[in-house]
């Protein structure tokens, strides 16, 4: 039992996974358009691994469930998805701008307690609550 323990300490295994492990984890889920952004067939619930500096470290194309960036210092929403099959969350940030915001969201539309001036740049479309 000592060796065995000895052995997958020497393997790392308890060791967390690094930032760019996150993130390559993350995005192999998606798939990858010609232009360079992500789809994903999936909702996403956690978007916090390609999060930095309050900017998204990837661009998304789009996400065919849910979407939640809420609670992540975001400053923009550049990189957001384009379109959004569920509900779009990003309440709790530090936006004051939706500049960038999708363009179409099938469910609702969740963007409380940020430091937003307008609602310019807001979805064309949204299916459910604003």
């Amino acid at each position: 039992m000592k060796k065995l323990l000895e052995s997958l300490l020497e393997q790392d295994i308890f060791k967390p996974p690094t930032e760019e492990e996150l993130e390559k984890r993350f995005i192999e889920r998606g798939k990858q358009n010609p232009d360079g952004s992500y789809d994903f067939d999936c909702s996403l619930y956690d978007v916090s691994s390609v999060i930095k500096d309050g900017k998204f470290k990837i661009k998304f194309g789009k996400v065919k469930g849910d979407f939640d960036c809420s609670n992540n210092k975001l400053t923009s929403l550049e990189g957001a998805p384009k379109y959004v099959g569920g509900n779009f969350y990003c309440s709790h940030n530090q936006l004051t701008s939706l500049e960038e915001a999708p363009e179409r969201v099938e469910g609702g539309f969740y963007c409380s307690n940020n430091k937003l001036t307008s609602l310019e740049g807001a979805p064309e479309y949204v299916g459910g609550s604003f």
